[in-house]
């Protein structure tokens, strides 16, 4: 069972994430953050899938690149990502395809992912993550 849930600091908000799979993980985190910024209540996306490459060093870093792309496209385009499929996965590359839609407005505005406190871990039925987000 995917699920994610928030720790809030000052200044910024500790994303918990846990799934059976580390592509549920990495969809699971981009859920959270649609969560985040615009509330329990988004808008059915709309338009075609776009498609997203993502290079990183790590399994950890590939994590907050993700999240940084949809924060980036969000940002950009003025849409929320939350219909997001992980078509490839490695420890170092993500492709993914993501659909999303233009909310009335946010509820968070997050500016990056960080590697503070960052990892992910291999446990008894799936992964678990935490990523901290500055918002």
């Amino acid at each position: 069972m995917n699920r994610h849930w928030f720790e809030e600091h000052t200044g910024e908000v500790e994303l918990h994430l846990f799934a059976p799979t580390l592509p549920q993980l990495f969809v699971e985190a981009g859920l959270g953050l649609a969560e985040l910024m615009t509330g329990e209540r988004r808008p059915a996306p709309g338009g075609p899938a776009e498609e997203v490459e993502i290079h990183a060093l790590d399994r950890d870093a590939l994590l907050v690149d993700w999240l940084n792309e949809l924060v980036f496209l969000s940002e950009t385009r003025h849409r929320v990502y939350d219909e997001l499929r992980i078509t490839s996965l490695s420890d170092r590359e993500l492709r993914a395809e993501i659909r999303g839609a233009s909310p009335e407005h946010l509820r968070t505005a997050v500016k990056a992912a960080t590697l503070h406190r960052l990892h992910i871990e291999d446990e008894a039925g799936g992964y678990s993550a935490a990523v901290v987000l500055d918002v």
